[in-house]
């Protein structure tokens, strides 16, 4: 059968064959699709629109990491990597020979390990208990865990800030009258707390469900031989849930180790750094001069560290089919019983709560309407006014920021959707060069924001093309640093649609391109628009990169946030625009939550 002619349509008969003489046929009340008489043709035009948008994902990948490869080999300092010749490893050598390396290799280790082992223990506690047992208030106090999904990590910082600075912070006044000694936010043990309790809602995310389907035949068997709880859980829950456990600990440890914006709030002011803030430092450090080349030896080496935490992690997702525990027959989920510990236990899980999130962002807002820094009273209840929030939108700086945001993020969100719909097709469909790819842009995941933010910088001064200091060198970086995020995002979605569903079309002789925009792209739609919000979510808040490429004419209003901080220390207003970062990201985390419950009713 030539391509293109259908087996069958609509009424038409058989080849060959007549309808009686004296009768009509039928109409089924369904318009028959007309037939694609150019399919090569169509497909053609397909391959072509795919070998340019694979090409421009390998430039969107590769460059960059070529970029900062090169830089790191030239002996720069307060040059341009390309403005000098020749290659050298000089600063490397520098590096490993320096006594900082030491103490900001020590930092980040602490950094990262206490912030992965709180997180752990706060994210493991709450999805057993939210998923395994019969805790009161689970309706109230998992969404409330969930909350710093949807606040930038730079408010998350300013209003810890507020809220445990040993002068008028709440959670240390209270601290110091009960316990009577004095916390300091400005500090390593400041940073780990803050990012652990940011790092909480999305290694829950990943923990929840390997609690969820564990089945209870397992403890009871336990218990049948005489196991109390402490037993059952050490030696049959947590063993059964430990791949889960590795997986999610090893990519927390990849996002604590490019983290920015906390340990550089809360670190810089008594000059303790982690590897991203050190690299941020030396690019744009307050007084005195930038070393390119170092910063980018330092990038090389976060990198490194990245791509051994992505293989582990990568590792253990591939083995975890080695301890599933749901089968066919027999699974049942049942609550275990807390008895007389329900009560104390949601006490505890409250005061996480109200604590860890509740307080800081109330008094996040307090401060936003407050004309200087004072504590939390009834008698200060006076003295509240919204001058700060009227001085912000009076603002000329603002309103430009305001736009730039709205621009990149809406721009950015549309790019990133459209090339990770593309790229996670590839990896399903598209053969071996397409799951290359795909496999490629996961290199990008190692890639630290500060890092990627570097190297774009450098690529896009060396290039002519006249983007540095625009808004699209910035959307440039953002696509970037989220087109691998996104493709594994909609590619969750293509796993799940059956490929009979497009042989059907095939067969029927529609070309590629019809069966993608009549069968594929509306049943993924769903995954884009979530895939689309959340990237514009983040694009919202994301410091490191915006800081790094921001100018005059390109600021955006979390960078504005960065310099009412570190510049002016204007408090006040610098809370009153934090809110409404905070209000615009959480709007936009939401509706990705709610079209998510929504997918699944």
């Amino acid at each position: 059968m030539q391509s293109g002619t259908p087996l069958s349509t609509g009424g038409r008969p058989p080849t060959g064959t007549r309808p009686p003489t004296g009768t009509r046929p039928q109409r089924t009340g369904v318009r028959p699709e007309p037939t694609d008489v150019h399919p090569h043709r169509r497909d053609r035009v397909l391959i072509g629109v795919n070998i340019v948008i694979g090409a421009i994902i390998a430039y969107l990948m590769l460059f960059p990491l070529g970029m900062l490869l090169f830089s790191s080999l030239k002996d720069s300092e307060t040059k341009l990597p390309f403005q000098v010749p020749g290659f050298t490893l000089a600063n490397f050598t520098a590096i490993f020979s320096s006594k900082r390396l030491v103490e900001v290799a020590l930092n980040s280790l602490i950094f990262v390990v206490g912030t992965v082992g709180l997180a752990l223990v706060i994210s493991v506690s709450l999805a057993y208990l939210f998923e395994r047992t019969d805790i009161p208030g689970r309706r109230f106090l998992a969404p409330s865990t969930l909350a710093p999904m949807a606040v930038p990590a730079t408010v998350m910082a300013v209003a810890w800030v507020l809220a445990a600075n040993p002068t008028n912070g709440p959670i240390a006044i209270v601290i110091e009258r009960i316990f009577g000694f004095t916390i300091d936010i400005y500090s390593l043990p400041g940073m780990i707390l803050v990012a652990g309790i940011f790092g909480v809602p999305g290694m829950y995310i990943m923990l929840a469900p390997t609690f969820a389907r564990l089945n209870l035949e397992f403890e009871e068997a336990a218990a049948t031989s005489g196991a109390g709880w402490w037993t059952r859980t050490r030696k049959v829950v947590l063993p059964l849930t430990m791949p889960g456990i590795t997986a999610a600990s090893m990519l927390l440890v990849v996002i604590a180790l490019e983290e920015f914006a906390i340990p550089a709030i809360l670190g810089m002011p008594d000059q303790i750094y982690v590897f991203s803030s050190l690299i941020q430092a030396s690019l744009q450090p307050p007084s005195g001069l930038a070393n390119y080349g170092q910063a980018s030896a330092y990038g090389i080496m976060l990198v490194l560290l990245s791509l051994v935490m992505i293989a582990v992690y990568r590792r253990q997702t591939r083995e975890s089919h080695r301890f599933q525990v749901v089968g066919g027959k027999g699974y049942r989920s049942t609550p275990v019983r807390l008895g007389r510990w329900r009560i104390p236990i949601f006490t505890i899980v409250f005061l996480y709560v109200l604590v860890a999130i509740i307080v800081p962002i109330l008094t996040l807002v307090w401060t936003s309407l407050t004309p200087y820094l004072q504590p939390i009273s009834l008698d200060n209840l006076g003295a509240l006014s919204l001058a700060n929030y009227t001085a912000i939108f009076t603002n000329p700086s603002l309103s430009q920021a305001v736009i730039n945001t709205l621009v990149i993020s809406l721009v950015t969100a549309t790019l990133t959707a459209g090339f990770a719909l593309w790229l996670a097709l590839a990896a399903s469909r598209g053969g071996r060069i397409g799951r290359w790819l795909f496999d490629i842009s996961f290199l990008v995941f190692a890639i630290p924001a500060v890092v990627l933010g570097m190297a774009v910088l450098f690529l896009y001064l060396y290039l002519p093309f006249p983007i540095y200091g625009t808004i699209w060198i910035i959307i440039i970086a953002f696509t970037t640093r989220y087109v691998p995020r996104g493709s594994r995002m909609i590619q969750t979605a293509l796993l799940q649609l059956d490929k009979g569903l497009e042989e059907v079309g095939r067969v029927s002789g529609a070309s590629k391109g019809v069966v993608l925009r009549r069968v594929i792209f509306p049943l993924v739609a769903p995954a884009v628009s979530s895939t689309w919000l959340w990237v514009f979510a983040h694009s919202l808040g994301e410091l490191p990169i915006a800081l790094l490429l921001s100018s005059s004419d390109n600021r955006t209003v979390v960078v504005l946030l960065w310099d009412m901080i570190g510049e002016s220390a204007n408090y006040p207003e610098a809370s009153a625009l934090a809110v409404l970062l905070l209000a615009l990201s959480a709007v936009s985390v939401w509706w990705v939550n709610r079209r998510g419950v929504q997918k699944h009713i």
